[in-house]
């Protein structure tokens, strides 16, 4: 079966600013490589067992990650704006997704950075999710997913198309050499510009949370110090 595997897809929230207004500057954040994408990636290869596996992400820097882990090609995506709704995101995922033909895996990442989408591509391609996945094998003619449960692990035949949220244990043991890496950009990639609004939300801006200022008591006299701080909480009706 041919396998998806979806990486880059969500921005990396340490790049953003947060102004003294409460607002958030996103001008110099990008969709960044997650964690966990090396290790869905790693599955989407097993489950497709030498038949082609596509590696689908969002534009902007470098964009070879799947091709030197195994994609045949690349299917990179356009037109975002930094942050996109979850919502958006995954309309505009499903959407590649069903162009292409054969797939019965679709792999990605356990991002925190945005973890509904995920369940929404799962649900807008009806397919079923696997979460907390630690990797995929082919047997019997069908997939074996492991996936961890309680204290352990847990193995789950899979005889139809899944979306499975790979978690990673470890970080990349065996990262792509130089020669891998000019090789994988010369592997085909085709860029789509992403049209129209998605996007089910709207935002009318950020603000500061509604606060009081905070009351500062003198500890010079510990007693004095407890008295002003009961009355205090007495007149704002804790006590």
């Amino acid at each position: 079966m041919k396998a998806v595997a979806i990486f880059k897809w969500a921005p990396n929230p340490d790049d953003a600013l947060v102004r003294v207004d409460g607002t958030v500057n996103w001008s110099t954040a990008r969709h960044d490589v997650g964690d966990d994408d090396h290790a869905a990636m790693a599955c989407a290869v097993a489950a497709a067992g030498g038949d082609e596996v596509v590696g689908l992400c969002v534009g902007g820097g470098d964009t070879s990650f799947a091709a030197a882990r195994g994609a045949e090609r690349t299917v990179v995506l356009e037109g975002f704006p930094v942050p996109t709704d979850s919502t958006t995101m995954a309309h505009a995922l499903v959407e590649e997704i069903k162009g292409i033909e054969g797939v019965g895996l679709v792999a990605m990442g356990d991002a925190d950075w945005d973890p509904m989408v995920a369940p929404l591509v799962a649900a807008l391609l009806r397919w079923p999710l696997l979460t907390a996945v630690d990797g995929v094998v082919v047997a019997d003619g069908s997939l074996v997913v492991t996936r961890r449960h309680g204290m352990g692990t847990q193995d789950i035949a899979v005889t139809g198309p899944v979306v499975v949220d790979v978690a990673a244990r470890r970080e990349e043991e065996e990262k792509p050499g130089m020669r891998q890496v000019l090789a994988a950009r010369k592997k085909p990639s085709d860029t789509k510009t992403v049209e129209g609004d998605r996007s089910s939300f709207s935002s009318r801006g950020t603000r500061l949370p509604e606060a009081a200022s905070s009351r500062l008591f003198d500890g010079s006299d510990p007693a004095d110090a407890v008295e002003q701080l009961v009355s205090a909480l007495r007149a704002d009706g804790v006590l």
